[in-house]
């Protein structure tokens, strides 16, 4: 969509600058100086000023507002990994396992999952994760394979192991086959 000029020749939004509604605003003027000057850049006596920024000000502007919008998004989804039941019923099964904790060392250290790894996959039904785990002996993958019968219901494990990196893998859990009891491994 291509913004036309007003009738008069003007951009539409220069009326809200001739109105005085940015004036009314002195929050929002403080924060504007205030930025401006960390930054070292001199500020337009009036706000009505209808100077416009150097289009190096603007892409650097633009540049730091976008890094800052994907950081804050990573987090967020990184965060919703980690507080998921698929995500928490693994690292129990982690855990809980005295040889995979023999073979990690303790404290364990459980790091955010690379989102652009094609093995990481959860839709609505299934749920495959490789977490990144390590301690003060070794480090490896912990692989996580969950489904569910139906959306809103609860997640069951179908199997979690540890892949350390020397390749050993080392099964922490896998359900019964014969008569739908789970085992651990």
């Amino acid at each position: 969509m291509l913004l036309s000029r007003a009738p008069g020749g003007e951009c539409p939004g220069a009326s809200l600058l001739d109105s005085g509604v940015l004036q009314k605003l002195p929050s929002w003027a403080a924060f504007l100086r205030w930025f401006s000057r960390k930054l070292g850049y001199e500020v337009a006596k009036s706000l009505g000023s209808r100077m416009s920024m150097p289009l190096g000000k603007q892409v650097f502007f633009a540049g730091v507002a976008a890094s800052g919008s994907c950081a804050i998004l990573y987090y967020l989804v990184q965060k919703m990994f980690s507080r998921a039941s698929y995500y928490q019923l693994a690292l129990e099964q982690l855990h809980s396992h005295p040889e995979a904790l023999e073979a990690l060392g303790t404290p364990l250290n459980v790091h955010y999952l690379r989102l652009t790894d094609k093995y990481n996959f959860v839709d609505i039904a299934d749920a495959k994760l490789k977490i990144p785990v390590s301690g003060p002996k070794s480090e490896g993958h912990l692989y996580v394979s969950s489904s569910r019968d139906a959306p809103f219901k609860r997640w069951n494990l179908q199997e979690v192991f540890l892949e350390l990196k020397d390749g050993q893998q080392i099964p922490l859990f896998k359900p019964s086959r014969d008569n739908d009891e789970v085992k651990k491994e």
